[in-house]
């Protein structure tokens, strides 16, 4: 019979990891972490991600531009140069990179638990397993901090058109739900961690013991 206190905690962290990536790589490239109700009477604001936006006969706020937007685009599109300020505010482009380097390093500890299961024998696990750690917690870090402040910002008032209308959508949450898993691997990393500390420090009092007895023993 299967005992579940016989796995190891790297290999939840493991599992953690994976569906973690694949909610991340979603939330990534979705445009959805912001969008409309489309409950006014003229909707301008569509829905938003971190590389896509969708308007419907959206205008600049300050009438410099003629040019009614509608549809969805990349948003280093050159269809909205114009839009560039409104589209990329301090915060949101503070989003953009943090989320970024929180996936970029969730990929790496994905390839290093691969190369550790699959290619490599690893010695010294120990080192392997505090590698990890160091790496899920950095990411779980830049991610939290990213969906903080999207959280906070993302349906200001002085942001998207149609305030009032707009909630944070399916693919924040899913970012939300990604970092939390990040965050238990990063701590189940850490616990495999100590405990193969722990055994390495007991097997070198053991071995520190037999040789004091055999040298006692010694005529």
């Amino acid at each position: 019979m299967f005992d579940i206190t016989s796995v190891k905690p790297s290999t939840y962290a493991a599992v953690a990891t994976y569906v973690s990536t694949i909610f991340t790589i979603i939330s990534f490239s979705t445009p959805y972490w912001l969008a409309s109700d489309g409950r006014q009477a003229e909707k301008h604001f569509n829905n938003l991600g971190l590389w896509e936006a969708c308007f419907a006969k959206f205008q600049d706020p300050n009438y410099l531009y003629d040019r009614e937007f509608t549809g969805c685009s990349w948003l280093f599109d050159e269809d909205y140069a114009h839009l560039r300020k409104i589209l990329e505010p301090s915060f949101f482009v503070a989003v953009q990179v943090l989320f970024t380097m929180g996936f970029v390093l969730m990929l790496l500890a994905v390839i290093a638990i691969l190369a550790i299961h699959l290619c490599f024998v690893i010695e010294k696990e120990v080192y392997a397993m505090r590698v990890l750690a160091i790496i899920t917690s950095l990411s779980a870090l830049f991610l939290t901090i990213a969906v903080i402040i999207f959280g906070i910002k993302g349906d200001d008032r002085e942001w998207m058109p149609d305030p009032e209308h707009n909630f944070l959508s399916w693919s924040y949450a899913l970012a939300v739900i990604g970092t939390f898993l990040q965050w238990s691997s990063a701590a189940l990393f850490i616990v495999e961690t100590r405990v193969l500390e722990k055994k390495i420090k007991k097997a070198a009092s053991n071995s520190f013991s037999m040789d004091t007895t055999d040298v006692k023993s010694a005529p």
